[in-house]
Parts: structure tokens; C-alpha cells; sequence
């Protein structure tokens, strides 16, 4: 890791074109209103100052990016009509700022680095988007709710290094600055839980809190502290027992007694790296406020911080936007860098040369761009080298070497593109459900009648447009099958009523026993129901339920599958705990591959999306 205490001096950096800079928003904020602003456009200025700016001041630069999810390839991934993203590519985004800014960075990333990730980096346990994290100079991290996908233990196993339980089957693995090692070395950088404690003594799971110093143009040194949280709700989307034993504070409360803590061992300027964030609620736009983030979870948690902390780089929402919240008479600046790298902020502290207090702020989003051409129907990514950092571009080469024989062997075909939706029945939720009633169905293996899919779960869309090299349009390889089921969860089938079928559809519905924001569980076929979204009590939204035309009965048993996660409650889905004899499967990515075996040449269709019928 590099040293937390610099002692070079910080060049004064003039704010580019392309910077916004935060200063003053109106004085006149009545106590406990809120104000939410921000760009629209490149070319606005929307300005905040923190305080009167003194004589002499230096910058530094906070380089943040967020949800990368271990996509070491670049893909076809894109944003505002670009080509972007894949770990070779930040690096060299990254590493050509911190040349540019010396001594006077940090660098830091909004957790989910790793968990929901395609083959090339689950295959190796997701120890190469760590040893890329490494290779980038990350210098401090904040955990997401994917750190937890695989437990504690296995989130500590990644900070310190050691190897899995098959091996360190990632190995050699590269070390920046050292010769490589055939044990996996951990995160040069800490992860911060500072809202993760063990339940039984209130102990932070990881590091709570970081500081880093930094020499000013006038000798002064500055320093810096990074507070890294998840969202309290972390425990209702990840498998249960990958959480037990620890308690997810609330972030506000959490910040703010890290924050005094600090203040009292000299740190100036605070900053929150938060795994929660918002959306822009407009026409979104790269570096723009659109819509603001008004009613949003982050917006909620700036609301209640301490004054003191005025910067925050959010994520989790794997949206883009740089704002302005004002409430209680207090600004901040919030950040957030998309998902999958494809984007980096920019942040640009403004500190007094005396006092070291944070006197302005700014921030500048970015595409990490990787292709001399722009996507498009049809359209093969031709790749710009030129953008790529070689060092990393050849550790993502000894992976996708290693993981090719699997990834690119084609499964199957789709007749259609198949895709995916939060809040309604998707063509290929449906599929993924008909592949795990089929899996199941047998009376060995538990003889499922019904089969329920978390669409959290679902990653990404199959599209026939979707080619990789050698492949003919609308196949399908394992590696592409893999990202959109990359948890590795088995099939557990279990024993529920009639009614409390009807209850587990009632908990798709917020504020009805399960979940925070809506979520619909994709269905097999032959079950049905229909539903009342808008209908004033959780009993109402649910109308009839049927399984191959018969009506549900609530006193009669019926077998139904679902993932490990949802078994024991993920996602709020609390009625699947209740469920009784229950029977192991397979894994849910060899019944998703299973269903393209069995679909042949002809490909698997898509579905008709008749299963769920809303009302009202």
C-alpha cells in the first residue's frame, strides 16, 4: 500500500473546462428544507463555497469510481453512446491522473468491487478485480452489499489474503512494485465497514474509518478522513448467512460518531465513500443533477450528517450524477461514477493553506472510453489500445486465458433477445424460472410443481445482437449464461400452503412484510395470478392464483424451488423461511444451461409474458 503520509508538496491545479465548481447555493435554505441541485450541461457552473477563500489554498484530487462488479473486460459495455469500461481501461484512466496530480490524490471505490461478476473474475473466487484494485493504487474502499455475497469470513479472506478453500487457483498473481506471488496477497487497501459491527460487542467487522495526509504548498500538513459505509439494508439483500452475526447501522448515525472521533485526532475534512445513492429522476445526463435526487436513500442520509462533512462519493445505484444537497443551511457535494467502470469522478478539494478546512469543492465525471468506434446495431467494438494500461491489460489477459475453455463454449441459441425487469414480469425471468422448475421436478431431486426467481438475481439481458468473436448471432456462451447467474446459488425445494403462497406474493408489494422498494419474483409456467398494484391493503393487491388452470387452495401443500438466497429470506422474501421438507438441488447456472440443451437447434423461444396479469 502506498504511504499515508506524503511528504511531497501539492501543485496548485487550475480547475479545467470540464470542471463544475461547487460554491455558494442560497443562504436564505429555511431550517429542515431541502434543496437538491446541480449541472445540466458541461458548460454550467453550479457553485458552493464552503467558506470565504484565503490567500493561499492547495487542491486535492479524490479519484472515485464505483460498483465495478470484477468486469476485467470491457465487452460490449457503453454509456452516452461510447464504448466504456473493463479494468485495463480505468487503470489507465486512473494512473494518468495520479500522475498528474503527484501526491496531492486519493483514490477510492464505493464497494461491490467484486460479487455479481461475469466468469473471467468469479471463476478465480474474484481475486483479479482485487489484484487490478491493487495494480490501479486504490488507495481506500468502502464495502458494498456484494462484498457480503460470500460472508464475512470470505470478505476477510479477500482483504488479508490466504487461499480458498480449492487452492489459490488465481495464482501467480501480480504485485505492484514486487515480483508475483503463487499466494493470493489480499487488498493493498483497507476496506472500511464503519456501519458493520459484530452484533455481539459492537466491533467494526473491518477498519472503521482512514486518514490520509497530505503537505500543502505552504508546509502545512492536511488530513484527510474517509468514512466507508454500506447501506443499513444490506442484510435484505444478500443471503442471510452471509451476514449473521453482524449488525448494519444506520449511516447517518454511524458517520456522525466516526466523524467526532476524528475531528478529534486532527482531521479537517471528512469524507463519506457510501455504498447507497439515488438516481437522477430527469433525462440523466453525465455530470448533471437531473430531476435531483429528491426522495432518494442518499438524499435521506445527507440530511441527517454532521455539518462537518460536506463531501460524499455514493454508489450502489450504478447511476451517474454529480448534485448539490442543501438542508439545514448545510451543502454538500455528492458524486456518483455509473457502474462497471465505465465512469470516474474527478473530485477537487479546496483547502485553506493555514487552517487546512475544506474552503470549495468540484467534480468532473468522465467515460473511460476503449474503442475507436461507437456501439451501434450490428456495430464490433474495435478496440483503442492506446487507451489501455498494459500492466493490466496482461493481468486481465492470464484470466480470460485461463477462464476461455468454459466461457466461450457455446450452449445454445435464443430465438429473441430475452430480458430482465425489476418490477414486472421479464422474458427472461421467465425462462430462468421454467429452467429451475424443470430442474426440479422429478420426485428425486424434489418434485417441484412451481419454481420462483428473485429478479435482483438476473444480472444482465440476452440479446441476439450480443457477439463475441466466432459466435453467430443470438448463441449463447456459458461465459455470457454466467453473467446473468453469477451467484453460484443451488436449488432448494420446499413444501408451502396455499396461503402462504398468497402471503409470499403479498411481500413483493413495499410497506406488505418484505420489502423496501417493489420487487417481482419471475414465475414458472403453468402457475398464474393476478394483481392490484394500486389496491389500499396488502390482501387486495393479490387477486386469484392458479397452478395449471386450478385455482390455489390456501390448506393444500404444494412443492415449490427457489434459489439458496431467496430459501432462507433474501430480498425480504421472509414466507420462504417458513417452508418445510426441504430437498438440496443442483446449481441454478446448470439448470439455465440445461434449458438451452434441451431448447436444440431451434433455440429457446420467447415467452409470451402472460403470467402475471395487473388490474386496475
Amino acid at each position: 500500500m502506498r504511504s499515508t503520509t506524503p511528504r511531497g508538496r501539492l501543485a496548485l491545479v487550475a480547475a479545467g473546462l470540464a470542471a463544475v465548481v461547487l460554491a455558494p447555493l442560497a443562504s436564505t435554505t429555511t431550517a429542515g428544507a431541502v434543496e437538491i441541485t446541480g449541472a445540466r450541461t458541461l458548460s454550467d457552473s453550479v457553485t458552493v463555497d464552503f467558506a470565504k477563500k484565503p490567500a493561499s489554498t492547495s487542491d486535492v484530487h479524490l479519484l472515485a469510481f464505483n460498483d465495478f462488479h470484477g468486469n476485467l473486460e470491457p465487452a460490449g459495455l457503453n454509456i452516452y453512446g461510447r464504448f466504456a469500461g473493463g479494468a485495463a481501461f480505468l487503470a489507465k484512466a486512473v494512473k494518468d491522473k495520479q500522475k498528474q496530480y503527484g501526491r496531492g490524490e486519493v483514490t477510492v471505490f464505493a464497494g461491490d468491487n467484486i460479487g455479481a461478476a461475469p466468469l473471467v473474475n468469479a471463476l478465480f473466487h474474484e481475486e483479479p478485480a482485487v489484484i487490478v484494485s491493487n495494480a490501479m493504487h486504490v488507495d481506500v474502499a468502502s464495502v458494498g452489499n456484494h462484498e457480503f455475497d460470500k460472508g464475512a469470513q470470505e470478505l476477510l479472506r479477500i482483504q488479508k489474503g490466504g487461499c480458498a478453500a480449492d487452492g489459490c487457483t488465481g495464482a501467480p498473481y501480480a504485485r505492484p512494485g514486487r515480483t508475483p506471488t503463487n499466494v493470493y496477497p489480499g487488498a493493498d487497501y483497507p476496506y472500511l465497514s464503519t456501519n458493520v459491527v459484530a452484533t455481539a460487542n459492537g466491533k467494526p467487522l473491518l477498519r472503521s474509518t482512514w486518514t490520509k495526509e497530505i503537505e500543502t504548498d505552504k508546509g502545512r500538513e492536511v488530513k484527510l478522513g474517509f468514512i466507508g459505509e454500506t447501506l443499513q439494508a444490506t442484510p435484505t439483500i444478500v443471503t442471510p448467512s452471509g451476514v449473521a452475526g453482524l449488525s448494519f447501522l444506520d449511516e447517518a448515525d454511524a458517520a456522525n460518531a466516526a466523524v467526532k472521533k476524528m475531528q478529534r485526532e486532527g482531521v479537517t475534512v471528512p469524507i463519506l465513500v457510501v455504498h447507497q445513492g439515488g438516481f437522477q429522476s430527469g433525462t440523466p445526463t453525465l455530470n448533471g443533477c437531473a430531476g435531483n435526487l429528491a426522495g432518494s436513500d442518499i438524499e435521506k442520509i445527507a440530511q441527517r450528517l454532521d455539518p462537518s462533512i460536506k463531501v460524499i462519493v455514493s454508489a450502489h445505484t450504478h447511476a451517474e450524477y454529480r448534485c448539490t444537497i442543501t438542508t439545514n443551511g448545510v451543502t454538500r457535494l455528492i458524486t456518483s461514477a455509473a457502474s462497471f467502470g465505465r465512469v470516474l469522478s474527478d473530485v477537487t478539494l479546496t483547502v485553506n493553506d493555514r487552517t487546512g478546512e475544506l474552503v470549495s469543492a468540484a467534480a468532473t465525471n468522465s467515460i473511460v472510453e476503449n474503442a475507436l468506434n461507437a456501439p451501434g446495431a450490428g456495430v464490433v467494438r474495435q478496440e483503442d489500445p492506446s487507451k489501455a494500461d498494459p500492466t493490466v491489460a496482461a493481468i486481465v489477459a492470464q484470466y480470460v486465458k485461463g477462464a476461455a475453455p468454459l466461457a466461450n463454449r457455446v450452449i445454445g441459441s435464443i430465438q429473441g433477445d430475452l430480458t430482465r425487469t425489476a418490477t414486472g414480469e421479464s422474458t427472461l425471468g421467465d425462462v430462468i424460472a421454467d429452467s429451475q422448475l424443470t430442474a426440479t421436478a422429478p420426485a428425486a431431486v424434489g418434485g417441484a410443481q412451481i419454481a420462483f426467481m428473485n429478479p435482483g438475481g438476473i444480472r444482465t439481458d440476452l440479446k441476439v445482437s450480443d457477439i463475441a468473436a466466432g459466435e453467430a448471432p443470438g448463441q449463447v456462451t456459458y461465459g455470457e449464461a454466467f453473467t446473468v447467474q453469477p451467484f453460484g446459488n443451488s436449488l432448494v425445494t420446499k413444501t408451502l400452503t396455499g396461503a402462504q403462497i398468497r402471503n409470499l406474493l403479498e411481500q413483493q408489494f413495499a410497506g406488505c412484510g418484505g420489502q423496501l422498494t417493489a420487487r417481482t419474483l419471475q414465475i414458472s409456467k403453468g402457475f398464474s395470478y393476478t394483481q392490484t398494484p394500486a389496491a389500499a391493503t396488502c390482501a387486495g393487491k393479490i387477486g386469484t392464483i392458479s397452478l395449471s388452470g386450478t385455482p390455489i387452495a390456501d390448506g393444500t401443500s404444494y412443492r415449490v424451488t427457489m434459489n439458496s438466497f431467496l430459501a432462507t429470506g433474501g430480498d425480504g422474501f421472509t414466507v420462504f423461511n417458513a417452508g418445510t421438507a426441504a430437498t438440496g438441488g443442483g446449481q441454478d447456472i446448470d439448470a439455465f444451461v440445461a434449458a438451452f440443451t434441451a431448447a436444440g437447434a431451434t433455440g429457446i423461444a420467447v415467452p409470451p409474458l402472460d403470467r402475471i396479469v395487473t388490474t386496475g
